[in-house]
């Protein structure tokens, strides 16, 4: 199995665990990570997630580069999952600030997100992530605050 797939398995386990002291039904892999095309290659909870994240030529800008707010959900699509394990329960963004420096283009064919905890505190999280290209170069750089819910600040899944 890959990282990937076994973090796949921990993370369902982990949420069922949740769920039965919470009631919050979790969709696993989020269908964002799904169209992006997340393969998450490292995971340490509370520390740090890397994720492996594909060019696809239909998320493009009309100068045929990745389109910025894209990749800015691709970050998030890393931030998201670190917030949720640090925590041990939902978070949300209340920021994401992005600062791109290169352009991410078919010819690197994917990139890397790297996404570490700052700090994390009763009720918050802070992280920073980068996006680097297949050879190391900086594509892009971001910060992420989230806010770790309460039991009635989140919904309790399908209804």
């Amino acid at each position: 199995m890959t990282v990937h797939e076994i973090w796949l398995e921990k993370l369902k386990h982990f949420v069922a665990d949740g769920k039965a002291q919470t009631g919050i039904e979790l969709q696993l892999p989020a269908p964002s990570q799904k169209e992006l095309q997340h393969e998450f290659l490292e995971i340490v909870p509370g520390v740090k997630m890397v994720a492996k994240v594909p060019f696809q030529k239909r998320f493009t800008n009309p100068i045929y580069t990745y389109q910025g707010g894209i990749l800015s959900a691709a970050l998030d699509d890393v931030f998201g999952p670190l917030a949720y394990v640090t925590a041990e329960r939902p978070c949300t963004t209340l920021s994401l600030n992005t600062t791109f420096l290169r352009a991410f283009t078919e010819k690197m064919g994917h990139v890397i997100i790297t996404v570490n905890v700052l700090n994390k505190t009763k009720n918050f999280i802070f992280m920073r992530g980068e996006v680097m290209s297949p050879d190391g170069v900086i594509i892009a750089h971001a910060e992420s605050h989230v806010a770790i819910l309460r039991d009635d600040q989140v919904g309790k899944g399908k209804s």
